[in-house]
C-alpha cells in the first residue's frame, strides 16, 4: 500500500490537485518542500502536472547540486534556495503558469477582494518585473521582492505561492487562480470588493478551517480520478 505520508506522495497529489482546479503550467511549472533534514528541497521536474508520481522527484541542496534525481529538474530552481534560506516559515514553494494568473500579472494589478477566497491573499502579494536588464529569473531578488508575503506575481509570466506544507501551497495555488479569474471579471462586470474589516475576519477563518478541508476533499477525488497515484510500485 503506498505510503501517503512521504514527501514524493505529497508532492504528487498536489500536482495533481492543482491540475485538475486549474493550474497546469505545461512542463515548466514546479513544485517543492524543503528537506526533512533542512538541508535542501526536493522539487518536482519538468511534465506535466497530472504525470508526477510520487518517485519522480530530485533533492537538491542550498547550492543547487542534485543529491538524488531520477529526471531533469528546471534551471529555475536557484529562486526556491533562495527563498527557502530567507524564510524559516516556508516549508514549500510553488510556481505556476496557470491562464487567469498569468493574465492578470500581464496587467501589473494585485488580486482583488472580489470573493470570499480571496482574503487568502489579502496584504499576501507581491510583483516581480522582468524588464530585460536582469536575469528573468533572479532568485535573490526574487525573494527580495516578495518579503515576508506568500505571494509573488511575476509580469507576463506567472506567479510563486509559499506556504508552511506542501498542502497549503497546493490548496493556495489553486484558490489564486480562481481569485484572479473572478478579479478579472469581476472587473468587466462591474463587481465591487468587500470590506476590508470583513476581508480580514475571513482570511483568518479561511486559514484555519478551509485550506485543510480543501486538501482533504481534493485527496478523496484523487482516488477516484488518478489511481496510478495509489499503486505502490510507483
Amino acid at each position: 500500500m503506498i505510503d501517503m505520508t512521504t514527501v514524493g506522495f505529497r508532492l504528487a497529489a498536489a500536482r495533481r490537485i492543482m491540475y485538475r482546479n486549474g493550474c497546469d503550467s505545461t512542463v515548466a511549472g514546479h513544485l517543492s518542500a524543503r528537506a526533512a533534514d533542512g538541508e535542501g528541497f526536493v522539487m518536482t521536474p519538468f511534465e506535466y502536472f497530472d504525470e508526477t508520481l510520487p518517485t519522480g522527484t530530485s533533492t537538491l541542496d542550498w547550492d543547487l547540486n542534485v543529491i538524488g534525481s531520477p529526471s531533469e529538474t528546471s534551471p529555475a530552481a536557484s529562486f526556491h534556495s533562495s527563498i527557502y534560506r530567507r524564510r524559516d516559515d516556508v516549508g514549500a514553494i510553488a510556481h505556476i503558469h496557470s491562464h487567469w494568473v498569468s493574465v492578470l500579472a500581464s496587467t501589473d494589478q494585485f488580486i482583488g477582494m472580489y470573493n470570499v477566497g480571496a482574503s487568502l491573499f489579502h496584504e499576501e502579494q507581491a510583483d516581480y518585473v522582468d524588464d530585460g536588464t536582469v536575469p528573468s529569473v533572479d532568485g535573490e531578488r526574487m525573494a527580495d521582492r516578495l518579503g515576508s508575503r506568500s505571494v509573488l506575481l511575476m509580469r507576463n509570466h506567472g506567479a510563486v505561492v509559499v506556504a508552511d506544507t506542501i498542502e497549503h501551497a497546493a490548496i493556495l495555488a489553486l484558490m489564486l487562480e480562481q481569485s484572479a479569474r473572478y478579479h478579472l471579471e469581476c472587473t468587466v462586470a462591474g463587481g465591487r470588493e468587500i470590506a476590508e474589516d470583513e476581508v480580514r475576519r475571513v482570511k483568518g477563518q479561511y486559514h484555519k478551517y478551509f485550506l485543510d478541508q480543501m486538501w482533504t476533499a481534493n485527496l478523496r477525488r484523487l482516488r477516484r480520478s488518478d489511481p496510478d497515484l495509489f499503486e505502490s510500485d510507483r
